[in-house]
C-alpha cells in the first residue's frame, strides 16, 4: 500500500495580498494543479492561536491557547504562553503516532515558543532560531531571528529532513518578521516569498507524490493608531486594565501593538456599561463580553478577559501611558487580518471542504478515524 505523506506549511502572514504582489510560480501552479481557497484564520487573528488550531485540528475552545500572554485571574499575574503546559489538545503528531499512520513526524518552526508548545509527538523537532548543530553542518549557518534569511533556511532544513529522514507527517511554520516591516509590494517582501516559493519549487521536484498544504496564520496591515483600552475605560471612571493579544518577546516585530485586546474590569457590573463605552470610542470596532466572545470566536471561557475587543483597520491595542497615541506600526490580531489562503496539492479534499485554516488539520485528523 502506498504510503501517505503530508507537509503542511503555515507562512507566517502569508496572506493573499502578499502572495498576489510576488511571482510565485511554484505555488501558483499548485494552486491550478490543487486548489486556492480563500479562507478564514481564527480570531484572534495572532501566531500562538493560530498555529496551535491548525497543528491540533481543533479551535481555542479545545485547545485552550487563546492568547500570546496568559494572565491568571486568581493572582493577576502573567507570563508568556511559550510551552505546552496550556495546551489541551494532542497534536496532530501525537494523533498520526496514536492511529499508527506515522513512523515519523518532524516538526519545524522559526521561533523557539512554537517549538516547545508544539513538539509532543515529533521525532524531530527543530527551530531555526536556535537549531541542533547537526542541521549547521548539513543546511549552513543560520541568520538572526530579525532577517529575512531565517526562513529561507528553515525551508531548506525542511528539504534536507525529506530527503534524509522521509517523515510521513511534517507541519513547518515561518516567522513574520519581514511582513512586519515591508509591505506586499516591497523589493524584500517580494524577494523572502520568491525564495520561499523556489524551495518549495525542489521539494516537489524531489518527491512530486507528496500531499502538501500552504496557509497562513494570519494576514498583516498598516496601523496608525494605538488604543489603551483599559485607560479608555479607566478614564470614563470605569476601572479596568487591558493586554493586546499579541504581547511576546518578538517585540521588534510589532512592538506589542496588535489588533485585540482582553480587557479586565475591577469590577465585572460594569460589563455593559464598559462594552458601551469601548464600542462609542473610535478605532474600536468589535466588543463582546466573556461569554460573546467565547460562543462567537470558539475561544476557551476561562482563559479571556472580561471583554474582548477588535480594532478598526488602522487601529492597534497596546499597554501606553495615555488612551491614545499615534503609532507607525504593521501588525495584525483583529477582523482585518482573519483572511488566508489555503493551497491544496494531491490532497484527497476538494476546495468547499475548506473554510478556515484549522481545517487543514481537522481533515487529516478525521482521515486516520
Amino acid at each position: 500500500m502506498k504510503r501517505r505523506k503530508v507537509l503542511i506549511l503555515c507562512i507566517d502572514a502569508g496572506s493573499h495580498d502578499y502572495l498576489a504582489a510576488s511571482n510565485l510560480p511554484t505555488i501558483r501552479q499548485l494552486a491550478k494543479t490543487g486548489f486556492y481557497v480563500h479562507a478564514n484564520a481564527v480570531i484572534p487573528s495572532v501566531t500562538n492561536v493560530n498555529n496551535v488550531s491548525i497543528a491540533t485540528g481543533t479551535f481555542p475552545e479545545t485547545h485552550g491557547i487563546t492568547t500570546n500572554y496568559h494572565v491568571d485571574r486568581t493572582t493577576g499575574k502573567g507570563e508568556f504562553i511559550e510551552d505546552n503546559r496550556f495546551l489541551l489538545a494532542p497534536t496532530l503528531f501525537e494523533t498520526a503516532k496514536a492511529y499508527k499512520f506515522a513512523d515519523k513526524t518532524a516538526l519545524f518552526v522559526t521561533k523557539k515558543k512554537l517549538l516547545r508548545m508544539l513538539e509532543a509527538g515529533t521525532d524531530i523537532a527543530v527551530a531555526a532560531e536556535d537549531p541542533p548543530p547537526e542541521y549547521i553542518d548539513t543546511v549552513g549557518p543560520v541568520e538572526p531571528i530579525y532577517s529575512v534569511e531565517i526562513n529561507w533556511w528553515l525551508l531548506r532544513a525542511v528539504r534536507e529532513t525529506l530527503r534524509k529522514d522521509d517523515p510521513e507527517l511534517v507541519y513547518c511554520s515561518t516567522t513574520d518578521w519581514v511582513q512586519h516591516k515591508y509591505a506586499p509590494d516591497e523589493d524584500l517582501s517580494q524577494q523572502h516569498l520568491v525564495e520561499l516559493d523556489r524551495i518549495i519549487g525542489e521539494i516537489i521536484d524531489d518527491e512530486p507524490a507528496r500531499e502538501i498544504y500552504i496557509t497562513a496564520d494570519h494576514g498583516m496591515l498598516e496601523k496608525t493608531t494605538t488604543l489603551d483600552p483599559g485607560r479608555v475605560l479607566t478614564e470614563r471612571g470605569i476601572p479596568a486594565s487591558s493586554i493586546p493579544i499579541i504581547k511576546d518577546r518578538y517585540v521588534a516585530h510589532h512592538g506589542n501593538l496588535g489588533g485585540a485586546a482582553y480587557v479586565f474590569l475591577e469590577n465585572q457590573a460594569d460589563t455593559s456599561e464598559a462594552i458601551q463605552v469601548l464600542l462609542d470610542t473610535p478605532g474600536i470596532e468589535e466588543a463582546y463580553s466573556a461569554e460573546d466572545a467565547a460562543r462567537t470566536f470558539r475561544l476557551h471561557r476561562e482563559r479571556i478577559g472580561d471583554i474582548f475587543v477588535l480594532a478598526d483597520k488602522t487601529t492597534v491595542f497596546g499597554e501606553l501611558e495615555a488612551a491614545v497615541e499615534p503609532t507607525a506600526v504593521r501588525s495584525h490580531g483583529s477582523r482585518h487580518e482573519s483572511y488566508v489562503p489555503i493551497i491544496g496539492y494531491n490532497s484527497p479534499w476538494s476546495a468547499t471542504d475548506f473554510e478556515y485554516n484549522v481545517d487543514v488539520g481537522r481533515l487529516f485528523l478525521e482521515s486516520l478515524r
